[in-house]
């Protein structure tokens, strides 16, 4: 069950190797998702950990940049494809995934905001399960963004590349500087897009750059996103038109550098396998803070200010082995859509139709 088995582009034979640097990179943007998850929900929960929220403020500029960029980097084989063949292969599991965990993640959410904040009626969180197809409001629009992403670039696949990157563009750049919705997957949409057809269409460059060795390169794209981001950071300049939206691409740039620069096999591997990730990561640290709560030791200030990346090592580690836990049993509908069975032939066994990966 990999669910980002291919990150090179190539056909099914002779695929060429695989490609660390952009597993890497996914590694890094999840774990950065996570990071962010734990401190917010940790602070939910009394722990004084507003030194990681502010570290995440000034790195979001390359969290989800970047993962929609790699995500649509091998992208453009979809949209040669078969409608048939995405729904089949792709669309299909993100909308499966994506109400199942949508329930798991209501439920959790509903415990965590009574226990930690004493709010959240039953009726809203109702609303809110009930609405999610159409107004995601919780931690996995990105599931139902990227699904949307998907079908929207196949649909527009004859359209110029220079007009939808133009189009697409100027949305980011104007939700990335404030726009605020009912919704983070409808603000999510507009100003993320824009990134995930740059992977589609500006797959060279960003391949390029990922393979280059030269220092001077490297070192510029880390500086100019830093100081960019340290300055909207410190003076609160991330509403100025268009600021934010450049800090995102000085964000890309960073984190293609830091993904070939610094290997860590363990990144590697989680970004390999990051669906799994992505999905359990929230309820689990809701569960934890909440029980962190009621503990009353979210006071001890000094744990807590190493606890979240502690519960980003322990949230990764547990959903990594989850996921190859339930693999091949009954479970594995947590992370693959159902198999259909077929009917049996009259001498064997039941047959089990397989999904392509």
């Amino acid at each position: 069950m990999r669910t980002n088995a291919d990150n090179t582009g190539a056909p099914a034979v002779g695929r060429a190797p695989r490609l660390d640097w952009v597993d890497q990179g996914r590694g890094l943007a999840i774990c950065l998702v996570v990071l962010l998850h734990a401190a917010n929900w940790l602070l939910a929960a009394g722990a004084d950990v507003r030194g990681w929220v502010e570290l995440n403020l000034v790195a979001s500029s390359l969290r989800m940049p970047l993962f929609f960029v790699l995500s649509g980097l091998f992208a453009a084989k979809w949209l040669r494809g078969s409608w048939r063949d995405l729904w089949t292969r792709k669309v299909r599991l993100f909308v499966w995934v994506f109400c199942l965990w949508t329930v798991i993640g209501v439920a959790a959410f509903m415990l965590g905001v009574r226990v930690m904040l004493g709010e959240g009626s039953l009726r809203g969180i109702l609303l809110t399960l009930v609405l999610a197809p159409v107004m995601p409001k919780l931690e996995l629009w990105f599931i139902w963004a990227l699904a949307l992403f998907f079908v929207a670039a196949k649909a527009t696949r004859r359209v110029p590349p220079a007009v939808q990157l133009a189009v697409a563009g100027v949305g980011s750049a104007i939700a990335l500087s404030g726009w605020v919705t009912q919704s983070p997957g409808w603000s999510g949409v507009v100003k993320y897009y824009a990134f995930f057809l740059f992977g589609i269409y500006g797959r060279d460059l960003v391949l390029r750059l990922g393979s280059s060795t030269r220092r001077s390169a490297a070192a510029a794209w880390l500086g100019g996103w830093l100081v960019v981001s340290l300055v909207l950071w410190r003076f609160d300049l991330r509403e100025l038109p268009g600021a934010y939206f450049v800090n995102c691409v000085l964000g890309v740039g960073a984190g293609v550098v830091v993904s070939r620069l610094v290997r860590v096999p363990a990144l590697r591997r989680v970004g390999a396998r990051t669906l799994p990730v992505y999905l359990t990561h929230t309820p689990v640290i809701m569960l934890v803070c909440s029980a962190l709560h009621l503990l009353g030791v979210t006071d001890a200030g000094v744990v807590m200010a190493v606890l979240p990346p502690v519960l980003v090592a322990g949230v990764v580690a547990f959903a990594w082995w989850l996921s190859h836990a339930v693999e091949g049993t009954r479970w594995a509908w947590l992370y693959e859509v159902p198999q259909r069975r077929r009917r049996a032939p009259a001498d064997g066994p039941p047959a089990v139709a397989q999904v392509p990966a």
